[in-house]
């Protein structure tokens, strides 16, 4: 495949405003060309729904690799204090930094907290195009997430999964392990081998706290996908690639929920869209 584009080549050939528009811009049903977002979402809503928080902390949490993407963001927002964003890719850093500075001309996150707060947290569920007009507090509801969403995200900060260690948390969050450490759609993209993946499942859990959570969510057995004019190489993971990765390292599987895939697309060749979480044991360091 002509410029296959690898890992590091994130810095220079990912492009965030193509991304977000390309996975993001079309969030309902019949609206979705790659048929995944919609999935993924319900994701997001599916783990942090059943998320019960330890009471008496300040809950803290760890995207890592989140590219230009605050979506995982908007459903942790109600059950979390304090969030530490790592993304590898300056650009998508200084997307999500702009999104927090009110930026004018930033990706429009609105509609993702809408489907969030107003359709799924609601009980509404994701509704078909076109959208019901919103009622004032309807409007506020939506307005106060984004609000208190950019007041959590306590730090942007690089991760490298071929460094040691692999995020560069600031000086105040090193010796402070986190209650969730989440990472979705990345792992698959930046890893080069089974081992490799096993190792950085491995490194992440060690940022946990006993009985602690990790979830991961991404696509099974894809090898590449297409982001505008670039194509970028992934590597296959396996449902059981996954499953032992996250034995290994000492965790509790609680859920795994795989989605074959059951069309062929010219962007990507994945065969399922799968996420889980699994729990850290209390007496593993």
């Amino acid at each position: 495949m002509a410029n296959l584009r690898l890992n590091e080549d994130y810095q220079n050939y990912f492009d965030p405003k193509i991304y977000l528009e390309q996975y993001y811009e079309k969030l309902r049903a019949g609206e979705d060309e790659y048929a995944s977002t919609g999935k993924i979402i319900k994701g997001f809503h599916d783990f942090w729904s059943t998320f019960k928080a330890p009471k008496g902390t300040d809950v803290r949490y760890l995207e890592f690799g989140g590219g230009p993407s605050i979506a995982n963001l908007v459903f942790a927002c109600p059950k979390v204090d304090h969030i530490v964003f790592a993304e590898y890719a300056e650009a998508n850093r200084q997307a999500v930094k702009s999104w927090i500075a009110g930026d004018p001309d930033v990706y429009d996150w609105m509609p993702l907290i809408e489907v969030a707060v107003l359709e799924l947290e609601q009980g509404r569920g994701i509704a078909e195009s076109p959208v019901v007009p919103r009622t004032d507090k309807e409007k506020l509801d939506c307005v106060n997430r984004a609000n208190e969403l950019k007041r959590k995200i306590k730090s942007v900060v690089p991760c490298d999964v071929t460094k040691a260690p692999i995020v560069q948390l600031d000086t105040d969050d090193v010796a402070k392990p986190f209650d969730v450490v989440s990472t979705s759609l990345c792992l698959y993209v930046c890893v080069s081998s089974e081992v490799h993946y096993k190792n950085t499942v491995a490194e992440l859990c060690k940022l946990l706290k006993p009985n602690g959570y990790l979830f991961i969510l991404g696509f099974l057995e894809q090898t590449f996908y297409v982001l505008g004019e670039e194509t970028f190489s992934t590597f296959p993971l396996t449902e059981k690639m996954v499953k032992d990765a996250m034995n290994e390292a000492g965790m509790q599987i609680l859920k795994f929920v795989s989605i074959p895939i059951l069309y062929s697309t010219e962007h990507e060749d994945g065969t399922a869209i799968y996420y889980t979480y699994c729990r850290k044991s209390a007496a593993r360091e």
